[in-house]
C-alpha cells in the first residue's frame, strides 16, 4: 500500500481538500471530485493549489516525477 498522505495533495486557501490518484494517467483525462466545507470559500480571492510531489517510495521509480501535469475545466459545483 502506498501512502497517499506525501503525493499531490490538492488545497483550497490552505486547507486540505485531498490528494490526487496516485498512478500515472499520461494518456487520459481523469476527473476528480472534493468536498468544500461551508464557510471556506471567502469572498474575493481565493487560491487553490496542488503540491506536487514524487509517488509514495512502494511506487517509485529514481527517476520518476508529477512534473508536467495539466487541469482542465476546474469549476465549482453546488451540490
Amino acid at each position: 500500500m502506498h501512502n497517499l498522505a506525501q503525493t499531490n495533495a490538492v488545497r483550497l486557501n490552505d486547507q486540505l481538500l485531498g490528494y490526487l490518484p496516485a498512478r500515472d494517467n499520461a494518456p487520459t483525462w481523469v476527473s476528480v471530485a472534493f468536498p468544500v466545507p461551508a464557510g471556506l470559500l471567502r469572498p474575493g480571492y481565493n487560491e487553490l493549489t496542488v503540491e506536487v510531489s514524487r509517488l509514495a517510495p512502494d511506487y517509485q521509480k529514481s527517476d520518476f516525477t508529477w512534473g508536467d501535469v495539466q487541469f482542465r475545466r476546474i469549476r465549482l459545483e453546488r451540490r
